[in-house]
């Protein structure tokens, strides 16, 4: 039992950085909620031990922001217009183009 209870202490969650804090140790970084987190120790750290330091430890705070949905982010389509019969007008008639048979056959 007491070797359960040493294990599970160990095994703290790490507190997420925005970058390096220094070079004096070996420093790696995984994504999280869609940020780089950098956390001192070796790469590939299981992700469910890194967690973002809260910015507000009021309980009613940290409630409405885990269960507010993430606002999605879209890119706007540029609208496509129909061209302009005077525009098509002034285009140049191309001649039709070749089949491939008729191609082979040329060959």
């Amino acid at each position: 039992m007491c070797i359960l209870f040493a294990s599970v202490s160990g095994a703290q969650a790490i507190e997420c950085q925005t970058n390096a804090q220094g070079s004096d140790s070996h420093w790696a970084w995984r994504l999280i909620d869609g940020r780089k987190c950098w956390y001192k120790g070796e790469s590939g750290m299981d992700k469910s031990l890194l967690h973002w330091p809260a910015t507000d430890d009021s309980p009613g705070k940290l409630e409405v922001t885990l269960n507010k949905p993430k606002e999605e982010k879209l890119q706007a389509i540029p609208e496509v217009l129909p061209v302009p019969p005077e525009i098509l007008k002034m285009l140049p008639i191309m001649p039709p183009q070749p089949s491939f048979e008729d191609r082979w056959r040329l060959r």
